[in-house]
């Protein structure tokens, strides 16, 4: 874009072939940039779930479903949520396709656990297991575990976005983990470019996010109010989780063997931990976050006790949910805030896992009710070299 005597021009390339504008000095470079946008950027076809028979405050399934197919059908596409409520049991995600809630939309789940169907792998994703034989069994040949409202199998190229709402009820579920848990409102799994960006996910049954074995997903601008986890990746490639709220009843986010994860300018709040590294990773960066406690929301496992307090800000615990082989390597955070929470870091590091170093700079930590230390470590494995710079915390 160059300014001429004062006057903008810009040459620009589409699909209509070459566009030239001259815009006087009057008009201003806000909307001369929208329309250049605009001009540049070719349609996307819209598929309104009322259109295919869905209606406001009904159980909408096959209509949902049939605008998602309709618009991989055509290559892709953008299937909308209007404002409204609208119900649903398991939905499947499809390649290139966006599924957008607008403005005032609910996309919410239907109670009966029964309605649900689960995640069922195209590959051996058992390296991802954890908790075998104990009332937290997170198995992925778990049928019962791996049930969930949204279901992304394999795709590349879907997204969620949109300022609308997805609402996972809580549904309750007796068979569940814990005996109580119900279906994950989103799984993603063995999936490529898997973007969502703008919702407000609420009141999961389990996790709000699920995902494994991923590649290049991006996460930004969320709200994750209620339920258990935030976001939980397990097998992660170049992952990317921005700009976004986290109010949980368990760890705002967690998982492991993630390759290149970059979590920033979040802010985290919990009744459990901020962040949760149960497996091992290489290149875990987490940089301007604030990380606070209470929860907003009380630990959902503690049922009438209701426990709100905040633990650990950050949880390096490779092998701790079960055995997790691996090196944890190239763990860098730094430019954070932490307050009214237990300690700052916590580190475990299990039989079977390795962890090599930790570079922790530029935290203030204030209000800590636990142990006034940046790194609290309580078994005999740990990390080969920590690095502190410009660390300070207190109990004030």
């Amino acid at each position: 874009m160059l300014l001429i005597n004062n006057t903008l021009t810009k040459q620009t390339g589409t699909i209509f072939g070459t566009v030239r504008i001259r815009i006087s000095q009057s008009i201003s470079v806000l909307a001369a940039s929208a329309f250049l946008a605009a001009a540049c950027t070719p349609s996307v076809q819209r598929f309104p779930i009322t259109d295919y028979g869905a209606e406001n405050g009904t159980v909408c399934t096959e209509a949902i479903q049939q605008a998602l197919d309709k618009a991989s059908e055509a290559g892709g596409g953008q299937v909308v949520i209007p404002e409204g409520t609208f119900l649903s049991a398991t939905l499947y995600l499809r390649d290139n396709v966006d599924l957008h809630l607008e403005e005032g939309a609910v996309l919410q789940g239907v109670q009966d656990p029964d309605a649900y169907q689960p995640y069922i792998p195209e590959n051996d994703l058992t390296r991802y297991d954890s908790g075998n034989g104990t009332a937290n069994s997170n198995c992925v040949n778990d049928r019962q575990w791996m049930k969930a409202f949204l279901i992304g199998a394999g795709v590349k190229n879907a997204s969620i976005t949109g300022s609308g709402t997805i609402d996972g009820v809580h549904v309750f579920d007796e068979r569940g983990e814990e005996n109580m848990r119900g279906p994950h409102t989103i799984i993603v799994a063995e999936a490529e470019n898997f973007h969502m960006s703008g919702v407000h996910i609420t009141r999961a049954a389990n996790y709000a996010f699920l995902g494994y074995a991923l590649v290049k997903p991006v996460f930004e601008d969320l709200l994750v109010t209620e339920g258990w986890d935030g976001i939980h990746i397990r097998g992660c490639e170049q992952g990317i989780i921005r700009r976004s709220t986290f109010q949980t009843g368990d760890d705002c986010i967690a998982g492991g063997y993630w390759n290149q994860m970059l979590i920033e300018d979040c802010d985290i709040n919990s009744s459990c931990n901020g962040i949760r590294m149960i497996m091992p990773s290489d290149g875990l960066e987490v940089r301007n976050c604030v990380l606070h406690g209470p929860g907003v929301y009380p630990h959902r496992t503690s049922g009438e006790a209701r426990r709100c307090n905040m633990l650990f800000g950050i949880e390096l615990e490779p092998g701790a949910w079960g055995k997790a082989e691996g090196t944890a390597r190239n763990i860098y955070l730094h430019d954070l805030q932490m307050y009214g929470l237990s300690s700052p870091v916590g580190c475990s590091v299990r039989k079977g896992s390795v962890a090599e170093d930790l570079t922790l700079e530029n935290l203030l930590a204030t209000g800590l009710t636990g142990a006034a230390i940046p790194i609290v470590s309580w078994n005999d494995e740990g990390f080969r070299k920590i690095t502190l710079r410009g660390v300070k915390v207190s109990r004030d």
